[in-house]
């Protein structure tokens, strides 16, 4: 947890260095029950439901994206779930789910998005999505352009255990009201947003959401233990505060002044802009106009950069900035960047002497035996085999480069088939894809890359592919009207015939594609002309639906002869799954400076006792324990080592293999790490992400060569980018993520799993005990942001089957004095910037401040609060 501003400061294991890196996101808001979890109403079954409902946190006028009926596996619809005009969307490419919703927000019909498979639909309809339709692997989301509304609903009459009524408690007439379903009170209130008639919502714990539409509005209210009755907020409307009459409330929308917004997107230094120096940030807190205003006073001010959120316009911290380039900064940000009205975005200002990218490999024109002239992007071409021996790492050794990756391809095309190790041959094949890149330098850090190409991401091929498909009647999700005699009324045989699996056989309604009825992909339809057969690819990324079980399945065995292994979503010793309750630990002593002298034997004594004391079964460091005594004391304690073997860019791949060869027949030693939050750090030497990726997968072999009896995980900033990643290091079994999102994780763990199947743990998270609020030292917030995240994780326990995380490591165990480059090593610093999202309660990191005990090992508050926090049960029987 080594950040600061936009610039995060990180720890560099012996050097420290200011690095520009995203910030993290803005914290999800809690909801308005008590923090003990009790609600004040009478349906409990109610309350349980809209207790975990999602709150925008949205500043007026900004947009925000809302599930329509869970939004997972659903399509959208218009007025009913069989609404699917093509009129009522626009159909995009789209290569993720983020692209989709920049396209959406880049046109202004827009009213929400369905996304499935590299597919976007911008829907258009001006009534907007009032229905869906279940289909595995599509997502649903309505868009609100001002989704602050959503936090101004009003109770009416206390509202909790109320229905809306007309004039009168037994006022209600079918009129009033429009009915349809909702599986949350925030999605019942974003469908009321979009309705321009909505007067307010009466929403039912069984899901049922009534939009009231009555002209006169909610005039009266009666007793339902079911229901919440809320009235809507009022129409947003142009006119300013200082033209409102008293007393009337009014929501004012951005006024068309010029500027051109783009939400989500963050431009700064090495990442699409350059800082205008002195203004960045600006000093103090600023409104929006106020913000502009700045802008329009220096010259070379091509926009602005402003956090997004906290539910209002007030003011927030301004950064100025020129020569922007809008593609290469980064989207999907917590941020928000405002172009100046005729500035150019995307022009490189070449005067200013910023250097570009350099290419990653020589041209293409210098590459040895390209088959028939096939390049790809991403420094991969398609090359003859036989002079290679079917390798690719003597390929491109032919010609000074080194070997990322090696392929299969599809069709004599960039399409990739499989990938495999560089050293392997590609067998059986006149032709491979190599990869090859200009071998890297640590002091030449600016080669960055699209990666070589990734095998297909599509469910099924392309339906144009599809042999004897009944008058081109295709259905979309992978499925088509074809004709039966051929292929005996089976799907399973028609689909087997161009090399796919059958996912679902059907008869159809009436030659369309509405479903009849379902029957196995192995049994014959029969009396009819034409089937409805849904194919797809036998080896198909993890979104796409399954093929039905032929055979009974069962989950990952264990092996027998090892003692610990991943096995699924879990980490098992002994057969056991284990939870890992943990902190990082960095023992740095009054005076001292990292790595240099950092003293684990003369901490461990006191430290491993205090750690056993909270009920600590693990800790993780940031340089290699290889002193034995540190670990038979920590292991005495019952404590794990996570240990880290290589996080310095500058040295050598091999450089690991010491660690590990010290203490890999230690029996604590449970697993090890590379890296920490690379993604951002580039390893602290500055390398491009593909650099980190490769040199990572160097030391992950480096440690194979000599321990293959202890998982290897890699320590990643957030999860920006984590599916690339994952796809690129499969040798990585499981992925520690550090993460700072104030008081609650909000979406990270469905965005994990959206990335990998693979079991992860938090590598840091919890907030430090100085409040910059009020300058001063503040234990209850750092004990309440203990307790709530670490809640939050036993939530998510892969040891109780709720999900992928087997643990985490609070960030740290103690204080150190050193980490403020400002202050003094002999004196504890207050230093601490604010990069718009970050620790619970200030968003402000403040270095020397984040231990649960002090540096003298006085404990905080936060000791006792994890101190309480309980493993889960199956996790007590294996704590060492």
């Amino acid at each position: 947890a080594f950040h600061s501003s936009s610039t995060f400061r990180t720890r560099t294991m012996g050097r420290t260095m200011w690095l520009s890196v995203l910030a993290l996101l803005v914290p999800i808001a809690t909801s308005s029950c008590s923090e003990d979890g009790s609600c004040p109403t009478s349906s409990g079954a109610l309350w349980l439901q809209l207790k975990g409902s999602r709150t925008s946190n949205r500043g007026v006028g900004e947009p925000d994206f809302f599930p329509v009926n869970g939004g997972v596996d659903r399509s959208c619809r218009g007025s009913h779930d069989k609404d699917d005009l093509d009129s009522h969307y626009i159909s995009i490419p789209a290569t993720t789910m983020n692209d989709c919703k920049q396209q959406c927000l880049s046109n202004s019909a827009c009213k929400g998005i369905e996304y499935s498979h590299l597919s976007c639909r911008v829907w258009t309809r001006q009534q907007g999505i009032q229905a869906s339709f279940q289909s595995a692997g599509s997502t649903c989301l309505r868009l609100l352009q001002d989704a602050s509304a959503m936090s101004n609903f009003k109770e009416v009459d206390g509202g909790q255990g109320k229905g809306c009524r007309g004039a009168h408690p037994s006022d209600k007439q079918e009129s009033y009201f429009k009915s349809t379903t909702a599986s949350t009170l925030d999605e019942c209130k974003s469908i009321c947003v979009q309705d321009s008639e909505c007067q307010g919502v009466s929403y039912q714990s069984r899901g049922l959401c009534e939009v009231w539409v009555r002209p006169e509005g909610i005039g009266a209210t009666a007793d339902d233990s079911e229901s919440i009755c809320l009235e809507a907020p009022p129409t947003t409307t142009t006119q300013s505060p200082s033209s409102t009459s008293a007393g009337t409330e009014t929501t004012t929308a951005p006024i068309d002044d010029g500027w051109e917004l783009h939400y989500g997107l963050n431009c700064y230094q090495h990442h699409g802009a350059d800082p205008i120096w002195g203004k960045d940030p600006l000093e103090g807190r600023k409104t929006l106009q106020e913000c502009k205003e700045e802008c329009f006073k220096e010259q070379s001010c091509s926009g602005i950069v402003m956090p997004q959120g906290d539910g209002g316009d007030g003011p927030k911290k301004c950064w100025l900035r020129t020569n922007v380039r809008k593609s290469r900064c980064t989207a999907g940000s917590p941020y928000n960047f405002w172009a100046r009205p005729g500035a150019n975005i995307e022009t490189i200002d070449n005067s200013t002497g910023i250097e570009e990218s350099a290419p990653c490999c020589d041209g293409y024109e210098s590459w040895p035996n390209v088959d028939t002239g096939i390049t790809c992007a991403g420094c991969t071409a398609l090359v003859l085999t036989e002079p290679y021996e079917g390798r690719c790492d003597k390929y491109c050794e032919s010609f000074g480069h080194e070997c990322f990756q090696a392929a299969e391809e599809v069709e004599e095309n960039c399409e990739v088939k499989y990938t495999q190790s560089c050293n392997e041959p590609v067998k059986d094949t006149s032709d491979m894809l190599c990869s090859c890149r200009r071998k890297p330098r640590v002091d030449d850090p600016h080669c960055d890359w699209p990666g070589p190409p990734k095998p297909e991401k599509s469910c099924c091929k392309n339906m144009d592919q599809w042999p004897d498909v009944d008058n081109g009647v295709t259905c979309g999700d992978c499925m088509a009207l074809v004709l039966a005699e051929k292929y005996g009324g089976r799907c399973d045989q028609y689909c087997e015939s161009f090399g796919q699996v059958c996912i679902m056989a059907a008869e159809e309604q009436e030659e369309n594609c509405e479903v009849k009825y379902e029957v196995p992909c192995d049994q014959a339809i029969t009396g009819t002309s034409d089937i409805l057969c849904k194919c797809g690819k036998s080896n198909a990324p993890p979104q796409c639906p399954v093929p039905p079980k032929t055979t009974q399945t069962t989950t990952p065995t264990p092996s027998p002869n090892k003692r610990i292994q991943v096995v699924g979503k879990q980490i098992l010793v002994d057969g056991t799954p284990l939870h890992l309750k943990g902190v990082a630990w960095n023992p740095v002593p009054k005076g001292g400076a990292h790595p240099a002298d950092l003293d684990f034997s003369s901490a461990v004594e006191e430290d491993a006792k205090l750690m056993k004391k909270m009920g600590i079964n693990a800790v993780r460091t940031y340089e290699p324990i290889t002193d034995k005594q540190v670990l038979d004391i920590l292991w005495g304690q019952g404590i794990w080592v996570v240990n880290s073997v290589y996080n310095w860019g500058g040295a050598d791949a091999d450089s690991a293999a010491a660690p590990v060869k010290a203490t890999k027949d230690h029996p604590a030693i449970l697993m090890w790490t590379i890296g920490n939050e690379w993604n951002y750090n580039g390893l602290y030497v500055g390398s491009s992400f593909f650099d980190c990726v490769g040199r990572i997968r160097d030391v992950a072999n480096v440690i194979l060569e000599h321990d293959t009896s202890h998982p290897i995980a890699s320590i990643y900033g957030d999860v920006g980018k984590l599916d690339e990643a994952v796809d690129s290091l499969p040798e990585i079994e499981i992925w520690g993520i550090n993460a700072y999102r104030g008081i609650s994780f909000g979406n990270l763990f469905q965005q994990y799993e959206g990335a990998t199947s693979k079991p992860m743990f938090f590598g840091e998270y919890g907030a430090d005990a100085f409040n910059a609020k009020i300058s001063g030292e503040d234990q209850d917030a750092q004990a309440k942001a203990t307790k709530e995240l670490t809640e939050e994780i036993l939530g998510q326990s892969s040891v109780l089957g709720r999900g992928s995380c087997i643990g985490g490591f609070i960030f740290e165990f103690n204080d150190e004095w050193h980490k403020d480059n400002d202050g003094s090593k002999d004196r504890h610093d207050t230093g601490g910037t604010a990069p718009g999202g970050g620790p619970y309660p200030d968003m402000t990191f403040n270095e020397e401040w984040w231990g649960l005990v002090n540096i003298d090992r006085e404990t905080r508050k936060a000791f006792e609060a994890y101190k309480k926090t309980d493993l889960p049960t199956a996790a007590q029987k294996i704590t060492a």
